[in-house]
């Protein structure tokens, strides 16, 4: 990012808020908002389109 950028930017992750048992819920997860860190010089900032997450073994 150059630093003209004033506007801060933000993440929002989803985090395991506990173990599930059984099949998981809403309620094993809660989304967090963070500040990203402004960017240092060789940095950069990629966005995530498309994620799977794939078991291999069952």
């Amino acid at each position: 990012m150059s630093s003209t950028t004033t506007q801060a930017l933000k993440n929002q992750r989803i985090v395991l808020a506990s173990r599930p048992v059984g099949e998981p819920k809403h309620s094993d997860f809660r989304i967090e908002d963070s500040d990203i860190p402004e960017l240092k010089d060789g940095e950069v900032l990629l966005k995530t389109v498309y994620l799977s997450l794939d078991p291999y073994m069952r």
